[in-house]
């Protein structure tokens, strides 16, 4: 007779993992699918709008696209959101190193695109809107409040203008 095999330290077979476990798994993977929904959303919509969206090579950057708008490259963050909270769309808008969330900076990026799905609905925002911030509430049309981010929702046109700035 062999051996009896030991169990691998620190690992749990799958059919033993705790509920918890396994739904923190189904929401990574959701998370995953949510964001990669949100891409290909956001390169249909900004090819059908004239725009050149490019993926830059690899994993390694803190942007998803550079966009040639004809007079500039932007790099472009697609965040996506469809969470509910208190009435409002809650959207990460970080990202994740070594386990720590860090805030993007103007030195990363230059836009964030955010895709609410739900509403089918974008908001193009300057990074200076975004810089330190973790995460971010937006308004459903028709909410009875004001939308402090209104003027960004659909501005697409921000991606045309020399300093990704004008209004109007």
């Amino acid at each position: 007779m062999g051996k009896a095999k030991r169990a691998s330290r620190g690992r749990i077979p799958a059919s033993e993992e705790s509920s918890a476990q396994k739904t923190a798994l189904q929401m990574g993977i959701a998370r995953h699918k949510q964001g990669e929904l949100g891409e290909l959303a956001f390169l249909c919509k900004a090819t059908s709008l004239g725009f050149a969206p490019s993926l830059p090579y690899g994993q390694m950057h803190r942007y998803d696209f550079v966009v040639d708008s004809g007079r500039n490259l932007w790099r472009v963050q697609v965040k996506t959101g469809r969470t509910v909270v208190d009435g409002l769309y809650h959207v990460c808008i970080h990202r994740s190193r070594n386990w720590r969330v860090h805030a993007y900076t103007e030195a990363e990026i230059d836009f964030v695109a955010v895709y609410i799905i739900p509403e089918e609905t974008w908001y193009i925002l300057p990074v200076r809107e975004v810089a330190e911030r973790q995460a971010m509430l937006f308004r459903p049309r028709g909410h009875p409040r004001r939308d402090p981010y209104a003027h960004y929702r659909e501005a697409w046109h921000l991606l045309r203008q020399p300093d990704g700035l004008v209004f109007g």
